[in-house]
């Protein structure tokens, strides 16, 4: 199994009195293989359109840190 997390920032801005505040979002996905889950994080990419900081990585669930 793998285990795609991605987080999305939206930017922080100071230029004006009603600035917006940074907002994230951690979301986790678990899939059977490797390739179906980057996969998933590039579907993800492609449809990010707003202003949105996206980021992600594929980790395998389950194994030992060595």
């Amino acid at each position: 199994m793998w285990i795609l997390i991605f987080w999305m920032a939206s930017p922080f801005s100071a230029s004006t009195n009603h600035a917006k505040q940074p907002t994230l979002a951690i979301h986790t996905q678990e899939f059977f293989t490797e390739r179906a889950c980057k996969d998933a994080f590039s579907a993800i990419t492609r449809a990010n359109v707003g202003e949105m900081v996206l980021r992600g990585v594929c980790v395998p669930k389950g194994e030992e840190q060595k």
